[in-house]
């Protein structure tokens, strides 16, 4: 029986590597441009990003950084 043609591949290693590479390239240069040159949308205009998907990423992100509440809340002087 054969896979539909919109179920993605299975992840591989190799690949979640190559995405892990990417993100954290990507937070890289953004946090770089950002402290340089002051804020810009992380999104670029048009690019439409779930809800859901924002928050797993930042989620994720935040948890692998160790980064908690509190200090989320004194960033935002919430």
């Amino acid at each position: 029986m054969s896979k539909p043609e919109d179920v993605p591949p299975e992840p591989t290693p190799e690949g979640d590597l190559a995405l892990q590479t990417a993100l954290a390239d990507a937070i890289e240069a953004y946090a770089a441009r950002v402290h340089e040159y002051g804020e810009i949308p992380p999104f670029p205009e048009g690019r439409e990003v779930q809800p859901s998907e924002v928050a797993t990423t930042a989620a994720a992100i935040l948890k692998a950084a160790e980064v908690y509440s509190f200090e989320i809340a004194a960033m935002f002087n919430i």
